[in-house]
């Protein structure tokens, strides 16, 4: 019998795979608040590696068994057949939908989402791919596990990237034009003239003090990167560490980027957000890098003195990757209260990607990824509120050893959306604890802080971009 599970629909009946030695199938109706349960309770993501596959490298992105392909907006306006092969995406797009191929096209539609991706095949038509189960891969109803998503996120929402990310290595590209067509070639060509260097990596994390989020940062994220850093053969005094001697201030930064060409640039700050009654000037500086000095890290000052040329850059924090038409942490604080002003005027400004990352891809000589947020980090989100012990091992097991082995980007931070799971399941007891009247409100906000954190740090770029090989190999 089948039981309509699908998108169309809520079910019937339900079946199991339990047997009880009764005749006929175990299967039942549906309770009448289902819904409520449905509400209640967030999955927990399942474990990606359900058995060993010591013949795949996921870092091999050229495997069938692992794969890449493209997202793309949906569009009714054209034949099926052009949908199948990306006839409606940018020249440069295409370029490299052709020289990836076998890579599939996937389509977002609204519908669908969060649960389902379209797929158009020239013989027999469209698929609806479950985001969470499908078999990985290029084959037929399988999901590659690298996908690159090209629109902005008024056309792909930043949400739709969250949901991807606890199932796939996902990056997305908004670039159009020149700078669209620049970018592309870099890849295709594998930054083959490029002339950043992996063995001289610069990391910047302005303090503003032990009362500031600045200074957990740079004592959970920027100190312990640069410790590995350092003690890295092929880097060591390489490295640059700016933000222990008060010396993490704008002007700082590009003399260290213009004298090291660094392929890493590794940054904790403020993000800029306001001012809160000028959305035009927010807009336009919306996410910029706040150094010591509160000067902004200016996209069009620092690419006068430096190219990125190849560089991958981390930036945490607030909206370094752009905004969100709807924050996550909407109904979080009172009314009119500092922080819910500001997440309500900056989700004001709707869907899009922050002035620094789409000056950095559509440089010149462009980057190869840009790593950031679209919604603020929380205290509570790098720091256990009990111990103290820092949460940030996995993003900084990305930034080294991850990305220097060398991995793509997408596969290097990989784990770190693996808590996103992980956070949602202890979120799933704490309601239950509560439910028993037990004192679990700190936990439940502790997990939905961090999960919904974790979620807003996207990829933007080519999630199959990958850092040169350090001179003395694997570290």
């Amino acid at each position: 019998m089948t039981v309509d599970i699908g998108v169309g629909g809520w079910p019937t009946t339900l079946a199991i795979n339990a047997w009880t030695g009764e005749p006929g199938p175990t299967e039942s109706e549906i309770a009448a608040d289902g819904l409520a349960w449905a509400l209640r309770t967030q999955p927990a993501r399942p474990q990606r590696y359900l058995q060993p596959e010591p013949d795949a490298d996921l870092r091999d992105w050229g495997d069938p068994r692992v794969g890449w392909g493209l997202v793309l907006p949906d569009n009714d306006a054209i034949p099926e057949a052009d949908r199948t092969v990306g006839a409606d995406a940018p020249e440069p797009i295409r370029a490299l939908l052709q020289a990836r191929a076998p890579g599939p096209v996937l389509r977002y539609r609204a519908e669908l989402a969060p649960t389902h991706i379209r797929r158009y095949y020239l013989r027999r038509g469209p698929q609806d791919l479950a985001i969470s189960g499908s078999g990985r891969g290029i084959g037929e109803g399988q999901l590659p596990r690298y996908l690159l998503l090209y629109g902005t996120p008024e056309k792909i929402p930043w949400s739709f990237q969250y949901v991807l990310n606890s199932a796939c290595y996902v990056g997305r590209l908004h670039l159009y034009g020149e700078a669209l067509g620049r970018y592309v070639d870099a890849l295709l060509g594998g930054w083959a003239a490029a002339c950043a260097r992996p063995t001289h990596p610069v990391v910047w994390a302005p303090d503003l003090g032990s009362a500031d989020i600045t200074h957990l940062m740079r004592m959970a994220i920027t100190a312990p990167v640069h410790e590995a850093l350092a003690g890295d053969d092929d880097i060591g005094r390489n490295v640059r560490y700016l933000g222990a001697d008060g010396d993490a201030t704008v002007a700082d930064l590009g003399k260290a980027l213009a004298g090291q060409r660094p392929a890493l640039v590794v940054t904790t700050s403020h993000g800029m957000t306001g001012p809160l009654d000028d959305p035009a000037a927010m807009a336009r500086d919306l996410g910029l890098l706040v150094g010591e000095d509160y000067e902004l890290v200016r996209p069009e000052r620092l690419l006068a003195g430096w190219q990125p040329d190849g560089a991958i850059w981390y930036a945490h924090a607030c909206c370094s990757a752009g905004a969100a038409a709807v924050s996550n942490f909407h109904g979080l604080f009172p009314p009119g209260s500092r922080i819910d002003r500001l997440l309500t005027e900056v989700a004001a400004l709707g869907e899009q990607v922050a002035p620094l990352p789409t000056a950095l891809l559509g440089a010149t000589k462009p980057a190869r990824a840009f790593i950031g947020h679209v919604e603020p980090t929380f205290d509570w989100t790098i720091r256990q509120r009990r111990t103290g012990q820092p949460l940030t091992s996995s993003i900084c097991r990305a930034l080294y050893p991850n990305l220097f082995h060398p991995a793509p980007v997408g596969c290097a931070f990989g784990e770190c959306y693996d808590h996103v799971g992980e956070l949602f399941a202890q979120w799933d007891q704490a309601v239950r604890a509560f439910n028993l009247a037990q004192d679990a409100g700190p936990t439940l906000l502790a997990c939905q802080l961090a999960a919904r954190d974790r979620q807003s740090m996207v990829i933007l770029g080519d999630p199959t971009a990958v850092l040169p090989a350090l001179p003395g190999g694997t570290p």
